[in-house]
Parts: structure tokens; C-alpha cells; sequence
């Protein structure tokens, strides 16, 4: 019985053996067929769970020994790789399963691919669709003539000028501050000289770069770049010029050159009334007394005062922006006291008065005011002091024909001389905050003749306004 179940369970082995290496030779060499050797696997997984069945029941643990002792070597190295071959075999299903999981997945990774790959194909897409937003963009520049609104911001800050030659302003503080500064000597010449305020201030503007320029600043002072020489001074600039059709071209010129923004005003409201030699109506079509409005004039500049085809349209949207048309209208000033002084600033607010201020004495009055709000002789008469002072900071004083002196403290800038004969009302220069100062404003003094001690001097209110 023995004998019989020893030689059963070689049989079984052989046949385990026989069986089992074609598998592994076809799962190595056949590994593309999938689906035989997926049926195989599963014969042979199905043939070795009987066999193992089998053996188990029939073998006994004491005959395992002898039977891998009478196992050949050939036989044991058989057995050794089948045993590889089985554990190989027995992860072969889960194996395949998770290959089988990969394929799925690998397939449905390709079947996804696309999905993933629909942004990158999307993409000229997104960029279609935010094509209108940048071609909306670059349409901006395409209505703008970049050129020219380049050119005009140079004299001009905050301007533009259109592809179809518009021109636009936005206000801008230092435009405005410039205004402030010459607009109520505009003012005074146009009366005078029945022309437009505004038209001359604009002028001003677009000619010195809000006061600027080179030419517009000292020692020139020349506002309006009026060619040739004023009282024997004249200096030598490059400028541009237009040919008539738009295109400028560089050339040097002689300047006339001005003491000051008043004497500037004052000579270019005698070129516009007294006219060219031979010829003293040749600016006549910018009086007011020839036109109905302010365009009619600077219509008639173009051309004739200034080449720039587009001359008319600056000034016009200068006029505009800025409100210029104040200008020309007449405002009555403070009337001459009793005592025949004028209030030097037109608007303000007194903001320290003269005399015992706490544990100090005030030497004057205090008149709170705007930057560059423009300061105005209080009477007649000659400059002699125009300076700076650590204390007063800009500083002019004048003294009048009667032997009093007044002194004008704290300015932005003052725009007269030592030895200047000035009329009253006369622009001397504009409020600032200079030297010793918490804040813009003009510190007025009057003393009783040109000393300037603190003995001589007289509460500047009884003599600027009538209780």
C-alpha cells in the first residue's frame, strides 16, 4: 500500500512537472497573447489547487523527507523551478489582474488624454477669446495720435490730441498755478487793451510750457516767444516751425528779453494793437472790439501769429479746460482806502493780526492765501529790497513817494527788482510759504519810512480798510 501510494504520488509530481514548465515557457515566450494564457494560467491554477488537495491528503509529514531524498537532482532543480514557476503562478492572477486594472486604466488614461489635452487644444481658443480684449486695447492708440499727444504734453502736462485731431485737457496743478500767477496781469492788460484775457493767458501757456521754458523764466521772461530784441536785449533759441501743413522743422531765432511777466504782457499787447511795420492792422482781427468771441480770435492767430495749424484748437480747449474766460471779465478790486492804500491780495483771510501775539510781538498782518496767489503793490513806488531772508523768505519791500515802506514777506516768488519803479495794483510777485513760515500765506508790514524798525511801524489795518 505503501509502495502503491509512493508510486501515485510520483506519478502526481511528474505530471505536475510536465505540465507545469510548458506554462512558464509559454507565459514568457507568448506574453502578448493574453487571452490563452489567461485560460492556461487558469488550467493550471485549477490543476495545481487539486494536485496540492490531493497531496495533502495523501501525504504525511514523514514522507516528505523521503521523498525529496529519492528525488534526482534533476528532478529537484525541476522542482525548485516549478515551485518558482507556481509562486510566480500564484501572484500571475492578481498580477494580471492589476495589469488587467493598468490596461483599464492605461486605456482609460488614453481615453482621457484627450480631455487632457483639450486645454492645450483650447488654448488658441483662449487666446481668441481674449484676442478682442487686447485688439480692444490696441485700438485705443489707434484713435490717439501718440505723436503728437507726446509733443503737446511737453508744453502741455495732462493733454491729448486724436487721430482725427482733437485735442483734449485734464487740469492739472501746475498748469493752474502758473494761471494764478499771471492771470490777473492778463486781466488788467486786456481791459486796457481791448483784447482777450483768456486768449493772451492760454498763449502764455502753450508757448512757455506753463512758464517752464527756458525762454519763459529769468532772465528772459519771455511768455509768448516773441521774436526779436525789446529795449536793445534779445537772446538766441532753437525752436520748431511749421511749414503750413503740419510738418514742423528746427531752426534758430533771436527772443526779446523782459525785465519781468508785466513788461512781457505789456509789449505783447502793443505787438497785437500797434500791429507789424507797414501794417498796423495785421493782428486786428483779435480785438475785442473786431470779434464776438474769444474763438473768432484765436481763429484768427492761426496762420499769422503762430504757423501751427492746429494753433486755434490748443488755445480753444485751453480756454475751455481751464475756465480762462474769468479773465475777461471785468472784477471790481477793493477800492482805494482814505488813506490811499489798496488790499494787496484779492483773496485771502486774515489769519494773525498786528501787534502783542502771546509772549511776541507781531510785526504785521498775516493774510492766509493760496499758493501762488498773486501779491500786488498797496501803493506807488520803488523797490529796495527784493531778496530772500531766512526769516521772511522771499522778501520785497517798496517805498512809496511819501517816504513810507511796505514789505511784502513769505512769497513764492517775486517778480521784481531792486530799483523798479512800480504803480499801484502792479503784480510784485505770489503768495508762498517761504522762510520762516507754518503754512502759504503773506506777511504785510507798513512801516513809516524805510528803516524797518520795530518803533516805525503802524497796524497796517488802519490804513488798508476804512471801519
Amino acid at each position: 500500500m505503501k509502495k502503491f501510494s509512493r508510486i501515485a504520488s510520483a506519478l502526481i509530481f511528474t505530471i505536475q512537472a510536465f505540465l507545469s514548465t510548458p506554462v512558464a515557457v509559454w507565459a514568457n515566450e507568448l506574453p502578448s497573447v493574453k487571452e490563452s494564457t489567461e485560460q492556461v494560467q487558469k488550467s493550471v491554477d485549477t490543476t495545481e489547487t487539486k494536485e496540492s488537495s490531493s497531496e495533502s491528503s495523501s501525504d504525511s509529514s514523514t514522507e516528505e523527507p523521503s521523498e525529496s531524498s529519492t528525488t534526482s537532482s534533476s528532478e529537484s532543480s525541476k522542482e525548485s523551478s516549478s515551485s518558482v514557476t507556481k509562486s510566480s503562478e500564484s501572484t500571475t492572477p492578481s498580477g494580471q489582474d492589476n495589469s488587467k486594472k493598468e490596461e483599464s486604466k492605461e486605456e482609460s488614461s488614453k481615453q482621457e488624454e484627450p480631455k487632457q489635452e483639450e486645454p492645450k487644444q483650447e488654448e488658441p481658443k483662449q487666446e481668441n477669446s481674449t484676442a478682442p480684449s487686447i485688439q480692444e486695447t490696441q485700438e485705443v492708440p489707434d484713435q490717439i495720435n501718440q505723436e503728437a499727444t507726446v509733443e503737446l504734453s511737453r508744453t502741455v502736462p495732462a493733454s491729448l490730441v486724436t487721430q482725427d485731431g482733437s485735442i483734449h485737457f485734464e487740469k492739472d496743478e501746475s498748469v493752474e498755478t502758473f494761471i494764478r500767477k499771471i492771470g490777473e496781469s492778463a486781466r488788467k492788460i486786456g481791459k486796457e487793451k481791448d483784447l482777450y484775457a483768456s486768449v493772451m493767458i492760454a498763449q502764455a501757456i502753450l508757448e512757455s510750457a506753463s512758464g517752464q521754458s527756458q525762454l519763459a523764466q529769468a532772465p528772459n521772461y519771455n511768455l509768448f516767444g516773441i521774436k526779436g530784441s525789446h529795449n536793445g536785449k534779445s537772446v538766441s533759441m532753437a525752436t520748431q516751425e511749421d511749414f503750413g501743413n503740419g510738418t514742423l522743422y528746427a531752426t534758430q531765432s533771436g527772443f526779446r528779453v523782459y525785465e519781468n511777466y508785466e513788461d512781457c504782457f505789456t509789449d505783447y499787447a502793443t505787438l497785437l494793437k500797434e500791429g507789424l511795420t507797414g501794417d498796423s492792422n495785421y493782428y486786428s482781427g483779435v480785438w475785442k472790439s473786431n470779434t464776438d468771441t474769444y474763438q473768432e480770435a484765436t481763429k484768427f492767430l492761426t496762420g499769422r501769429y503762430a504757423t501751427d495749424t492746429q494753433y486755434d484748437q490748443k488755445l480753444n480747449g485751453l480756454i475751455e479746460t481751464y475756465d480762462l474766460t474769468y479773465y475777461d471779465k471785468e472784477l471790481q478790486g477793493p477800492e482805494i482806502s482814505s488813506a490811499g492804500y489798496k488790499v494787496p491780495i484779492r483773496n485771502y483771510t486774515i489769519s494773525s493780526q498786528y501787534g502783542n501775539r502771546g509772549s511776541e510781538f507781531h510785526r504785521g498782518l498775516d493774510m492766509a492765501a493760496r499758493q501762488g496767489e498773486p501779491i500786488h503793490a498797496v501803493k506807488s513806488g520803488t523797490v529796495i529790497k527784493a531778496e530772500y531772508h531766512n526769516s521772511w523768505g522771499n522778501v520785497v519791500a517798496i517805498q512809496h513817494e511819501d517816504g513810507s515802506t511796505a514789505l511784502y514777506a513769505h512769497q513764492q516768488q517775486y517778480a521784481v527788482k531792486v530799483g523798479d519803479k512800480v504803480s499801484q495794483s502792479q503784480l510784485i510777485g505770489y503768495v508762498g510759504s517761504t522762510g520762516n513760515s507754518t503754512g502759504s500765506h503773506l506777511h504785510f508790514e507798513l512801516c513809516r519810512d524805510n528803516s524797518l524798525d520795530q518803533g516805525m511801524l503802524i497796524d497796517p489795518q488802519t490804513v488798508l480798510f476804512d471801519n
